[in-house]
């Protein structure tokens, strides 16, 4: 005899064989998944490792660049102090002659004294004691000379230490430029 597949074995044919297409998809869905998983997880491997390069280059481009300007402040800064120390000793130099030139302006006024004092004293010999004259030209004269000369060492000074210090600041300037 013949048997009739009756509607309830029939449902559960296709019942069966939906679940079994069911379960093969999502397997197949699962396996899709995971393989793209493996896939993507490479490739952020390697984008991390790619980054962790850029980042030490990038850091080793700072500290190079960082050394050389190190490097360079240190060759500005040694470079100042030797033109610091060149114009102390220029001015100790130029404050020693000036020092020298009073001494020796000084011994000239000196003599300059004398030697009025001694032809003021040749003049007046006949005088017995009178007070000397108001307004004798050569005390006059050794006074103006006096004055113009110690006018002019302060000027001379005042010129030497401007100098000194214009020197020094052009080349502080030219140090700074490489």
């Amino acid at each position: 005899m013949i048997q009739i597949p009756t509607a309830r074995a029939a449902l559960s044919a296709v019942t069966w064989r939906a679940a079994a297409a069911l379960a093969l998809g999502t397997c197949l869905f699962a396996a899709g998944w995971t393989a793209n998983g493996w896939r993507l997880g490479g490739q952020i491997q390697q984008l991390r490792a790619t980054q962790a390069e850029q980042r030490e280059g990038q850091a080793n481009a700072l500290a190079a660049t960082s050394e050389a300007a190190r490097a360079e402040e240190q060759r500005r800064t040694a470079e100042q102090r030797g033109i610091a120390n060149a114009a102390a000793k220029e001015r100790d130099q130029a404050l020693a002659d000036a020092r020298a030139a009073v001494a020796i302006a000084e011994q000239l006024r000196v003599r300059a004294v004398r030697l009025a004092a001694a032809a003021c004293a040749a003049s007046h010999s006949a005088a017995a004691g009178g007070s000397a004259a108001a307004g004798d030209p050569l005390d006059v004269l050794t006074d103006v000379l006096s004055r113009a000369d110690a006018r002019a060492g302060d000027l001379a000074e005042y010129a030497d230490r401007a100098r000194i210090a214009g020197q020094a600041c052009e080349r502080a300037f030219d140090s700074l430029t490489p």
